[in-house]
């Protein structure tokens, strides 16, 4: 019996057992151990000390204690930096997000509550798709982000778009919601099963409930890039998202989420981005990506030298895309929606 510093529990820290060599294939990809009892992956209890280098199984009483984790830290920051790399992201991602809230059933006239808005791209997103007989709430915790959302609004001259500071899982708000949507917001929540379920109770019966996640893997990474710089620029962004105590793999866990929130099977959809060439975007998304997470990276212990300047990152990305011929992958986004029991 060995006993972990949780380090982010609301409370004392709960015991854990580590499992000896014959459980290594109940790692994921990211080195996270699966729970012995419920073949979930655990992501808020590891040695803070080696977040590299994960116990190979954990088990934790969690029935018994009633024990409560704290949700990971936001990784990527939020500097000025970062909000425009999210503007930047949502640029990347809009086809993708919008041909999936079109089959989720985001229409014209709808009231949404935009979960986790950080400068609103999303927002702005299901305001064209909801038009101006619809309405949008975006709630975030992030008030930067969100005087930004505002004056970005105000300039595109949208009039159904409201933001609201908070946190989904206990602000009050002007509900109910005819749907309830986010893009890369569960693999924040320690425990997105509960989120989730306090986010579909604010939408009505018969109203959608739609997120978008993405699943980070670095066997995929390395298996697709080998040793090239863009695989050690993925998976140095999913290391560092992992050893942060994000959900790395919530994209694989969306069906398993809504279940275990009383939503029933969500229909699923996945897409990836893929492209090439010198103007391809991508390539600026990722060596901004990796710029916001230098911090962090930096306090956990995950070494960005071997990447060399982060400030010709891109450009030496798309003179390795020219000389090798490769085009860009992005990791798998996967969207979940159902439509809530009456």
């Amino acid at each position: 019996m060995e006993r972990y510093d949780a380090g982010r529990w609301d409370r004392a820290p709960v015991q854990a057992v580590v499992v000896g060599e014959e459980e290594k294939g109940r790692q994921d990809a990211a080195g996270h151990a699966r729970c012995l009892d419920c073949e979930r992956f655990l992501y808020n209890v590891v040695p803070r000390a080696s977040h590299a280098k994960l116990p190979i199984a954990v088990a934790l009483i969690l029935s018994q204690t009633g024990e409560v984790m704290s949700d990971p830290t936001y990784a990527l920051g939020r500097s000025d930096d970062e909000h425009a790399r999210l503007t930047e992201q949502a640029s990347f991602l809009r086809p993708l997000t919008e041909r999936f809230f079109k089959k989720a059933g985001i229409a014209p006239g709808m009231k949404v509550l935009d979960v986790g808005s950080g400068v609103g791209d999303v927002a702005f997103l299901v305001a064209d798709l909801v038009g101006q007989d619809g309405k949008v709430v975006g709630v975030d915790m992030d008030g930067g982000a969100l005087e930004k959302a505002r004056k970005r609004a105000q300039q595109m001259k949208l009039r159904n778009v409201e933001f609201i500071q908070g946190d989904i899982r206990s602000i009050v708000l002007p509900g109910p919601f005819d749907a309830a949507v986010g893009r890369l917001i569960l693999l924040y929540f320690a425990d997105p099963v509960t989120a989730l379920a306090q986010i579909a109770a604010r939408v009505r019966p018969k109203g959608i409930v739609a997120f978008q996640e993405m699943e980070m893997n670095v066997a995929a990474a390395r298996a697709t890039y080998g040793d090239s710089l863009l695989g050690k620029v993925a998976v140095t962004i999913y290391r560092t998202f992992a050893a942060s105590e994000v959900r790395v793999n919530m994209g694989g866990e969306l069906l398993h989420t809504y279940v275990k929130a009383g939503l029933g099977v969500p229909e699923l959809m996945g897409e990836f981005v893929v492209g090439g060439g010198p103007d391809f975007a991508g390539y600026s998304w990722l060596a901004n990506t990796l710029r916001s997470l230098a911090p962090a990276a930096g306090k956990l212990g995950i070494s960005l030298e071997p990447l060399g300047d982060l400030d010709t990152l891109t450009q030496r990305l798309r003179s390795e895309a020219a000389t090798e011929n490769r085009d860009f992958w992005s990791p798998p986004y996967v969207g979940a929606f159902v439509r809530v029991a009456s």
